[in-house]
């Protein structure tokens, strides 16, 4: 049963937000995150956002050129950057942005304060602890120039989940319209414009080495906007900084008429 409780995030109480030492069953040191005085469970209703690589229906990531061969191993992903919408940089991504900010920096404290059960160092400055810290919001930079091009929050769920009797069974991600109705069949598509009932799944620690960071899971996903409805360029600024003496109007040119191919030219002697 999902008993989750989603909050949207500019009412989400982040100073509420907790992190407490555990074990495993391999007394392993754990950390757990919770909310809250009846220490729930983090989630967050996130703010519309352009996606560029969902993979939220289907087989998740499973057979991609980044994706696992076991199926059983599949996971749903969406990320969730600060991409112009209607060519306008979208505010409120700036504030989602600062919210997993101060999570983040909360975790950062409690692992700089038990660094030493955590992490097995002792010594190490906030600044070098934070350099192990793989951040919620992940800055994104051009392969070839290695300029910033923006940020981003990856989200990811398996495919495939304990049912509680000894086996697995496969999970689905709810596509819903702007309505926040279930579309059955709906498909999410790079360059939409969505919002994501996102949770954390754990904080993770040990990954690589010494990284630890908290791993953001999604259940649903609202397409608030597609694509290919959204406004496109009417102008382009830039082009009036030069005049030149031969410009004229645009006219869209007439279509040229599809003709048959006429047969080889006949030559007498």
């Amino acid at each position: 049963m999902n008993n989750k409780q989603y909050t949207p995030y500019d009412k989400f109480p982040v100073d509420e937000v907790r992190f407490t030492m555990g074990q495993d069953r391999t007394n392993k040191t754990t950390i757990n995150m919770s909310v809250g005085a009846m220490s729930a469970q983090v989630c967050i209703v996130t703010p519309a956002a352009v996606t560029n690589w969902p993979r939220v229906t289907g087989d998740g990531n499973f057979g991609t050129m980044w994706g696992p061969t076991d199926i059983q191993k599949a996971k749903y992903s969406l990320d969730l950057t600060d991409g112009l919408i209607d060519g306008a940089h979208p505010v409120y991504f700036t504030e989602f942005s600062e919210l997993l900010e101060r999570v983040d920096d909360q975790l950062l404290h409690f692992v700089y304060e038990n660094q030493l059960r955590i992490l097995g160092r002792k010594n190490l400055s906030k600044d070098e602890v934070k350099m192990l810290q793989i951040r919620s919001v992940r800055p994104k930079y051009d392969k070839i120039s290695g300029v910033l091009t923006g940020h981003s929050v990856q989200l990811s769920t398996a495919k495939f989940g304990w049912d509680g009797l000894g086996g697995r069974q496969e999970r689905k991600i709810n596509v819903c319209d702007l309505n926040c109705k279930v579309v059955q069949e709906g498909l999410v598509c790079p360059g939409d414009v969505v919002a994501a009932t996102m949770y954390a799944n754990q904080v993770y620690t040990g990954v690589g080495g010494d990284k630890f960071g908290i791993h953001w899971g999604f259940e649903d996903v609202q397409v608030i906007a597609q694509r290919a409805k959204l406004e496109y360029k009417t102008e382009v600024p830039a082009f009036s900084m030069a005049q030149y003496p031969f410009a004229a109007p645009y006219d869209t040119p007439k279509p040229i008429a599809t003709e048959t191919a006429p047969d080889a030219m006949q030559f007498s002697d």
